[in-house]
């Protein structure tokens, strides 16, 4: 059986969170790529933990996380768009941390009771396929942004396959829960 995790996302407002739709639309049809929501992972969990320290699993824990969490909207600096050979991380944009970013994932942490520290590499994926180094690098040459900075306004707590490296494994991606931060 296949190792799952829970992952907190964080996700963007619009009018970015429609052009981040809209590329990944555009994208997954141009090289027959999986659909997903577009998002800045910010950690992941194989456990959710109770206050008696018993396992929880599923929606319900992922619900009760997001219930305690208490944030406003966060806007992050854009820092251009990459790309790697990692099958989620073909094409992305790639962002600055915050103070409210790093305060967001000690929280979501302290609260799903997992150890995770904000990520080093903050990115949205725009592109999840396996492609030549070479088709990688003119796509993002080729990528420019109307905006410096986004805005993000929600989380999820979604269910991913350990690891995900296939367009299968993304297409089961389960969002268990989504929270809206208050303005």
């Amino acid at each position: 059986m296949k190792k799952t995790a829970t992952v907190y996302w964080l996700l963007p407002a619009k009018p970015e969170r429609e052009l981040f739709y809209d590329v990944v639309r555009i994208l997954r049809k141009e090289f027959r790529a999986p659909h997903f929501e577009p998002h800045l992972t910010l950690f992941s969990t194989t456990k959710d933990r109770s206050a008696t320290g018993r396992i929880r699993r599923g929606e319900e824990s992922a619900k009760k996380v997001l219930q305690q969490i208490s944030m406003r909207p966060i806007r992050l600096a854009t820092r251009g768009v990459g790309f790697s050979s990692a099958f989620t991380k073909t094409l992305f944009i790639r962002f600055k941390s915050s103070d409210a970013l790093r305060k967001l994932v000690a929280d979501l942490s302290r609260v799903a009771k997992s150890p995770a520290k904000a990520p080093n590499d903050l990115h949205v994926s725009l592109l999840y396929k396996k492609l030549p180094r070479g088709a990688k690098k003119e796509l993002a040459a080729v990528m420019k942004l109307p905006f410096r900075t986004v805005v993000f306004d929600s989380i999820a707590a979604v269910r991913c396959p350990l690891p995900s490296r296939t367009t299968a494994n993304v297409e089961s991606w389960k969002i268990l829960a989504k929270k809206s931060l208050r303005r």
